[in-house]
C-alpha cells in the first residue's frame, strides 16, 4: 500500500531524454532542453521589470531618505546600487544561461551534493516569507478594486478582534488574491512571459499616471527641497554605503537564484538587454516617481507623505467617493493586482517551487512546490509585518548578510575557478568519484568561506534588529556595508582556499550531451558530442542510433569526461 502511494505521488520520469526521476533529479531540475528554453529579450525585460513595477520598489526612497541623505543623494545611491545589482544578476545568471541549470543544482557545484541544502533551505524560507508579504500587498490591491465597486465594502465594519492586527476588509482581499493565484501556478515558468509582459505595460502606465496626478495636483512638494541632515563626512560616507547595501539587499534573493530563470534563455546573451534595462533604468525611475508622488501628497492632503501607492488609491476614495475616484481606483487597483500576481508567482512562488523540487525531486516538481510555498505563506501571518511594530521585515532584509557570501562563492567558482566549464552528469550522482561529491557530499571550502564571511556582520545585525544591544561603531559600520564586504571577502577567500586545496574535477565537462541540453552547434562548440538518445516527437518516443548515453544518464553520472587539462581523480 505504502509503495503504491509513493509511486502515485512520485514525479514522472523525463519523457524528453528518458532519465528516471530519483532523489537527485526530475524533469524540472534537469538541464533545460531546447524545447523549454523560450525566453528572449522581452521575457527578461518583463521578469525584472515586474519586480520594479510594484509597491515595494515604489517605496524604496522612503527607507533611503530615512538614513539622512537628501533626495539627490538618494538618487545617486540608487544609480550605484542598481548598477551593481545588474552586474551581479547577470554574472550569477550566466551559469544558467550557458549550462541551463537552476539555482538548486548550481549550489551542488559550489557546496556539494549535500552541502547545497544550505543555500536551498535559506532560499525556500525567503520564498515563503516574501510570497506571504507580497500576497498581503496584493490582497490590499484586490480590496481597493472591490472598494471601488461598493462603498459599503470600503467602509466595512471590522469584525476581527484587535489582537488579529488586521481589518476584515483586508482579510477578504487577501483571500481573493490567494484564490486567484492558485490557477496561475499551473502555468509553466517558460510559458509566463506573455502575461508578465502585459502586466508590465499596464503597471507602468498606472504608476506613471499616479506620479503625473501627484505632480499636477501637488507639484514636487517639500521633500525634493528637503536638505540633507547634518552628518559628519564619515557618517555621510557610511550612510551612502548603507543605502547602496540596502538597494542590493532588497534584491539579493533574486540575484542569488537568477540561474533559475536564465536557464530558460534561448541564448545566453539575450538576458543582458532586458535585465539591464529593467534593473538599472526602471529600478531608478520607479523609486523616483515614488519620491515625487509622496512629496506631492504632503501638499495635497497635508501631514506625512503617503508612500504606498495602494494607500493613495484608498485615499482617493475616502476623500471623495464619486465616479471619477472610483474609476481611477478600479483601474489602478486592477493594474497593481496584476503586477503583484505576476511578480509574486514568478519571483516567489516559482522560486519556492524550484527550490523545493531541488530538495525533494522524487516527489516535488515546480507546480507542487509553488502550491506548497503558497500554503506555507499563511503560517508567516504577513499582516503582522505591516500592521505591527514587528522587526520581522527588517530581519528578512538582513538576510543579505548570509546571501552575499553565497553569491560571491558562486560567481568565483564559475568564472575564476572552473573557467565556465561544468560536468553536468556529476551534478546528479552520489558517486564518491563525482566532481561535486567533494568530502562526503560537502565542499568544505565553500561552507567554511560562507561562515567566515557572514560571521563578522552578525553583531551589527543583532544590534540593528534589537534596538537595545550595543556594539562598537566598527561592528555597526561593517553591517552597514555587509553585502559589499561579505561578497568581496567570499570571492577572495574561496579562491585562495581552492588554490591551496584544489578540488577534483575542476575544468571537466561531459564527453557527450547525455541530457539533450544543447543543440548540435552549441554542443560541438563546447567540445561535446551532440545528444543521442530518447526523444519524444509528436507524442511518440523515438530513439537515435546510440542510446547508451541516456542509459548512463539514468544513473546520473557520465563516466566519460574531459577537460582542458587533465583533472586529478578522486575528491578532497
Amino acid at each position: 500500500m505504502a509503495s503504491k502511494l509513493l509511486q502515485l505521488i512520485s514525479v514522472e520520469n523525463n519523457k524528453y531524454n528518458g532519465v528516471e526521476t530519483n532523489h537527485l533529479i526530475n524533469p524540472d531540475i534537469v538541464p533545460m532542453p531546447p524545447s523549454r528554453r523560450t525566453w528572449g529579450y522581452i521575457a527578461f525585460l518583463g521578469f525584472w521589470g515586474i519586480t520594479n513595477l510594484t509597491a515595494v520598489s515604489w517605496t524604496t526612497g522612503s527607507s533611503l531618505l530615512s538614513t539622512g541623505l537628501s533626495v539627490w543623494e538618494t538618487m545617486v545611491v540608487l544609480v550605484i546600487g542598481q548598477g551593481l545589482v545588474t552586474c551581479l544578476a547577470l554574472a550569477n545568471g550566466w551559469t544558467g544561461a550557458e549550462w541551463h541549470i537552476g539555482f538548486t543544482v548550481a549550489q551542488r557545484v559550489t557546496l556539494g551534493i549535500y552541502g547545497s541544502y544550505i543555500g536551498i533551505v535559506i532560499r525556500i524560507v525567503l520564498s515563503v516569507v516574501w510570497y506571504a508579504s507580497q500576497a498581503w500587498l496584493g490582497g490590499l490591491c484586490c480590496a481597493a478594486v472591490v472598494s471601488s465597486w461598493s462603498y459599503s465594502f470600503l467602509t466595512m465594519k471590522n469584525t476581527l478582534p484587535e489582537s488579529a492586527h488586521m481589518q476584515t476588509r483586508d482579510l477578504i482581499g487577501f483571500l481573493i488574491f490567494q484564490v486567484i493565484s492558485f490557477p496561475l501556478m499551473l502555468i509553466r515558468p517558460e510559458k509566463s512571459k506573455n502575461p508578465v509582459a502585459v502586466s508590465n505595460i499596464i503597471a507602468f502606465c498606472v504608476l506613471a499616471g499616479i506620479a503625473i496626478w501627484g505632480g499636477k495636483e501637488g507639484g514636487v512638494g517639500p521633500l525634493l527641497h528637503q536638505g540633507q541632515k547634518d552628518l559628519s563626512s564619515s557618517e555621510r560616507a557610511w550612510a551612502w554605503l548603507y543605502g547602496i547595501t540596502s538597494v542590493i539587499g532588497s534584491l539579493c534573493a533574486g540575484i542569488m537564484n537568477q540561474s533559475d530563470y536564465s536557464r530558460f534563455a534561448v541564448r545566453p546573451k539575450v538576458q543582458v538587454p532586458g535585465t539591464s534595462f529593467s534593473l538599472f533604468i526602471l529600478g531608478v525611475i520607479v523609486p523616483l516617481m515614488g519620491i515625487v508622488t509622496a512629496s506631492a501628497t504632503v501638499t495635497i492632503y497635508g501631514g506625512d507623505p503617503i508612500w504606498n501607492p495602494v494607500d493613495i488609491i484608498f485615499k482617493w476614495m475616502t476623500e471623495e467617493y464619486n465616479a471619477k475616484s472610483r474609476a481611477a481606483a478600479f483601474f489602478s487597483g486592477l493594474a497593481l493586482t496584476c503586477a503583484q500576481l505576476s511578480m509574486n508567482i514568478l519571483g516567489n512562488g516559482f522560486a519556492g517551487g524550484m527550490d523545493l523540487a531541488g530538495l525533494f525531486p522524487k516527489f516535488i516538481n515546480i507546480r507542487r512546490g509553488c502550491v506548497i510555498t503558497a500554503l506555507l505563506s499563511w503560517v508567516v501571518q504577513p499582516w503582522l509585518m505591516y500592521n505591527t511594530s514587528s522587526t520581522f521585515v527588517a530581519a528578512m532584509s538582513a538576510f543579505s548578510v548570509f546571501l552575499a557570501p553565497l553569491t560571491g562563492i558562486m560567481i568565483c567558482d564559475y568564472f575564476f575557478l572552473r573557467k565556465q566549464r561544468i560536468q553536468l552528469s556529476a551534478l546528479y550522482t552520489r558517486d564518491p568519484g563525482g566532481a561535486f561529491w567533494y568530502t562526503l557530499g560537502v565542499n568544505w571550502r565553500g561552507v567554511l568561506t560562507w561562515v567566515v564571511c557572514f560571521a563578522p556582520a552578525l553583531p551589527g545585525m543583532i544590534a540593528e534588529l534589537s534596538g537595545t544591544v550595543k556594539v562598537s561603531k566598527g561592528a555597526t559600520y561593517y553591517y552597514y556595508a555587509n553585502y559589499i564586504f561579505g561578497w568581496c571577502e567570499a570571492v577572495f577567500l574561496y579562491y585562495v582556499l581552492s588554490k591551496i586545496f584544489p578540488p577534483a574535477g575542476v575544468g571537466l565537462t561531459d564527453e557527450r550531451d547525455i541530457y539533450g541540453t544543447f543543440d548540435k552547434e552549441t554542443a560541438l562548440r563546447k567540445g561535446i558530442t551532440p545528444f543521442q538518445g530518447l526523444r519524444v516527437v509528436d507524442g511518440e518516443e523515438t530513439q537515435d542510433r546510440d542510446s547508451t548515453a541516456t542509459i548512463e544518464a539514468t544513473n546520473g553520472y557520465s563516466k566519460g569526461a574531459h577537460a582542458d587539462e587533465r583533472a586529478v581523480p578522486g575528491s578532497i
